[in-house]
């Protein structure tokens, strides 16, 4: 059975705003996936359904063969544990460290004092932090924060990674540096990705990705990306 799967989702608000229409896809475990549509198509919507912020109207939702429509709230914090979000808009704490920032996912199931640090110093090390760990995060720059949520996002080591456009308003470098740490985080830890943005230049950095393209809350294409990862992504 698929990994995550989409049977029929579709999602109306209580307004009167329909934002997915029957919407059917599945991505199998470890694989990275490209939710690519114009604003308002529907992609924030369909991250939320993931992480239970909203329900289905209609259909089903299945995670490693658990079906989401019927979880009880008091399991969505047991759900959570296992996803690394990274938010549109950098959710960070400006008065506290990177350090503290980080550690947010570690503290929450309580692993030893030294575990999270090695923990902390491998992903910042990576993010190239590590030399900025007490520093607060207002004196960081906009790239600097952004590798900063998705180090916060993947440190609890999740089995799946939803990023909701992850390289907005960044640089090309910082950009492929971000796809990059996420797409070798997939390799790493077979860790399922699902990437929503509203480019497909994108994903065409990304080796053996799969684009699933919405428009108006519908499903209009999904395709490959057949490409190596030394042509995308050079040492």
């Amino acid at each position: 059975m698929s990994f995550l799967l989409f049977e029929k989702v579709s999602k109306v608000y209580r307004n009167g705003v329909r934002a997915l229409h029957e919407v059917s896809f599945e991505i199998q475990e470890g694989e990275m996936v490209f939710l690519i549509g114009p604003t308002g198509a529907g992609k924030t919507s369909l991250l939320k359904l993931v992480t239970l912020e909203e329900r289905p109207t209609s259909g089903e939702i299945w995670l490693d063969g658990c079906c989401l429509n019927h979880l009880g709230d008091h399991r969505i914090p047991i759900l959570r544990r296992n996803l690394g979000i990274v938010f549109q808009d950098q959710v960070v704490v400006p008065y506290r460290s990177v350090y503290e920032n980080l550690i947010v996912p570690l503290e929450v199931l309580r692993l030893p004092r030294k575990v999270v640090y090695l923990l902390a110093k491998d992903i910042l090390s990576s993010l190239g932090l590590w030399h900025k760990r007490q520093h607060l995060v207002s004196e960081l720059s906009g790239g600097e924060r952004q590798k900063l949520c998705i180090g916060r996002a993947l440190i609890h080591r999740p089995r799946i990674v939803l990023a909701d456009e992850p390289t907005k308003n960044l640089d090309s470098e910082t950009s492929r540096f971000v796809l990059r740490m996420l797409y070798e985080y997939s390799l790493e830890h077979r860790a399922t990705v699902l990437v929503a943005t509203h480019t497909h230049r994108l994903a065409r950095l990304v080796p053996d990705s799969r684009c699933v393209f919405i428009k108006e809350g519908r499903i209009v294409g999904i395709t490959r990306n057949h490409t190596s990862m030394e042509s995308k992504f050079p040492s």
